[in-house]
């Protein structure tokens, strides 16, 4: 079987300072691991034939002396995101730490990943034996599959001579790049998936530097996992919507199709084939909000979203239509829903390139070509667009979806040289749904989208899908999406989950620090005898009694009663005259 080798680049930002889209072949195979059914072909050191997990060598060194510990836990974190998508058989294991000095290479029987960290005397970064130069991409991930599509061995590189990294999620002010929003963009590319059309999605082309949105999955990519390596008793959880969209009887290829929950939070995105045709698989069982958009318009010298950015595949998409009306349509369990879509040609006066991100300053202006993050908090701030062609007046600036308040619209000529802004002020209400949602700009019967640039941010992240705020596991273990950090593993082995140590502030690796089980108070009234205890909600607790400390046997009173907070309250109805004595047990 014949062995093909595919190039997946990350490109830098221009800074200031589909669904998920699938790579197919003719038969329609995604480009993917087999690890429900193991090619035999795959060597074992590529993928654990026990396990079925897929195994990565990283290169010890780093990209820096000082740093060179975390640098690797950041890329170990990335593949720990992937892993905990719900619902899905994909998993990672680590192989041996392998000595500086590897390279690219297809035909080795491992995955491996490492920083280049030397140029050529003419300035050039080269690796894949000095036959691809990398020198204006931030990584690379090497791919090497079979001509039906199994992924038999894949490589990454870091570029660590044209490019500087950092690795503290909580350091806001770098803007060197961060080794775990990269590594996860890289990772999505290591299991098959190309770039995505959003702007806030971790598999967007290119990655503002810094801490950004694009730390995280969307719902976008969860889908796209749950829908290549989707474990199969999970299916009836799931549905799909299918079609095409045409332009005077003719298949359009390259056009953007979003679907978008009640909130207006895209749920996922993809882009039309060759053939027109689209699918949004991996669903939950709800009803959707379908619209399509072009990729950029057709005017846009500078595009934000451009149609080699999902990959040179789609180079010519069809750029001149206007952008649809929304169609509604509910997912049905195991089934696909057809939803087709027929377009306008010809393309909105107006469009938009740039963004200003939220502000509270009226004198900020920021001239921004990435997505950017909103916080819940309740207070007016400012959000702006920026074009060459903006309207000057009579037009509004939006957010998709519900909970936000509008206020004043204003209207600014040149801002930046060749840049006009119209800047909104906005307020988000406290009970608004966190979400990745889309801008755009209406005048009439003309309306201009920038798909996925903006997220609405929850309270707290929760990166690894488990239920705990990761600002508490990032500072608890080194890395913090792993098996050891998930809310129900017990590290320290003193019986207590992390999840208890989370909601009881105690030390999850130290076996001496654990949630105190202590009767807080007993009183005897009319009702009969009422017990206080502090609880860590949802762990189940039991109450006993007895007559005598030294004779009798316990006595279970009732079923165990489940925490709802910090402290419980039991009464125990059947006594009220006599001495007795009283224990709560926590349950496991």
């Amino acid at each position: 079987m014949k062995k093909w080798l595919l190039i997946f680049i990350s490109l830098i930002s221009a800074k200031t300072a589909i669904a998920f889209v699938l790579f197919k072949n003719e038969d329609g195979e995604p480009l993917r691991w087999h690890l429900d059914d193991l090619n035999p072909l795959v060597h074992t050191d590529v993928v654990n034939r026990k396990t079925k997990a897929i195994k990565f060598h990283l290169s010890r060194d780093g990209w820096s002396e000082k740093n060179f510990e975390n640098e690797l836990n950041s890329i170990r974190s990335a593949a720990a995101q992937w892993e905990a998508v719900p619902e899905t058989v994909l998993k990672f294991e680590e192989g041996n730490l392998l000595e500086p000095g590897v390279d690219i290479n297809g035909n080795d029987n491992q995955n491996v990943i490492y920083w280049v960290k030397e140029a050529t005397p003419n300035g050039a970064v080269l690796v894949n034996n000095e036959r691809t130069d990398i020198s204006g991409a931030l990584a690379v991930t090497f791919p090497t599959y079979f001509d039906d599509h199994t992924i038999v061995e894949a490589d990454m590189v870091f570029n660590g001579v044209t490019q500087r990294w950092f690795t503290d999620y909580t350091n806001t002010f770098s803007n060197d790049n961060l080794v775990e929003a990269i590594a996860l963009h890289e990772f999505g590319h290591f299991i098959g998936l190309q770039h995505s059309p959003l702007g806030a999605a971790s598999m967007f082309s290119r990655t503002v530097s810094g801490v950004s949105v694009s730390a995280g999955l969307t719902l976008d990519e969860v889908a796209a996992v749950q829908s290549v390596y989707g474990i199969k008793n999970a299916e009836e959880q799931f549905g799909g919507i299918v079609g095409s969209v045409t332009l005077d009887g003719v298949k359009v290829f390259g056009a953007v199709v979003i679907a978008e929950n009640k909130h207006g939070n895209i749920v996922q995105s993809t882009v039309t084939d060759k053939n027109g045709n689209y699918e949004l698989l991996s669903l939950p069982l709800n009803q959707y909000h379908l619209r399509v958009s072009p990729l950029h318009s057709p005017q846009a010298i500078q595009p934000l979203v451009r149609d080699i950015d999902i990959s040179m595949e789609y180079k010519g998409a069809n750029i001149n239509f206007q952008p649809t009306k929304y169609k509604s349509t509910t997912v049905a369990s195991q089934k696909n829903t057809e939803t087709n879509f027929t377009i306008r040609r010809g393309s909105p006066s107006f469009y938009i390139n740039a963004i200003r991100p939220a502000t509270k300053k009226n004198n900020l202006y920021e001239l921004s070509f990435g997505p950017f993050g909103i916080k819940r908090k309740n207070e007016k701030q400012l959000i702006g667009v920026y074009s060459p062609n903006l309207p000057s007046n009579s037009a509004t600036l939006r957010i998709t979806g519900d909970g936000i308040v509008y206020g004043i619209t204003t209207f600014e000529a040149n801002v930046f040289e060749g840049f006009n802004l119209i800047t909104v002020e906005i307020t988000l209400e406290k009970n608004i749904v966190p979400g990745v949602r889309s801008l755009y700009v209406e005048k009439g019967n003309e309306r201009s989208y920038v798909n996925g640039f903006i997220e609405i941010l929850p309270n707290t992240e929760d990166f690894d899908f488990d239920g705990l705020n990761d600002s508490w596991q990032r500072k608890n273990f080194p890395v913090f999406a792993s098996k050891l950090s998930r809310a129900s593993a017990d590290p320290d082995a003193d019986g207590y989950s992390n999840q208890d140590e989370y909601l009881t502030e105690k030390d999850p690796n130290d076996i001496d620090s654990y949630p105190t089980l202590q009767i807080k108070s007993i009183t005897v009234d009319s009702s009969g005898t009422t017990i206080q205890w502090n609880s860590i909600p949802g762990k189940n607790y039991q109450v006993w009694r007895k007559k005598n400390v030294g004779l009798s046997e316990w006595i279970k009173i009732k079923e165990p009663h489940t925490a709802q907070r910090s402290f419980m309250f039991f009464v125990d109805t059947s006594e009220r005259k006599e001495l007795q004595f009283y224990r709560v047990q926590a349950l496991p």
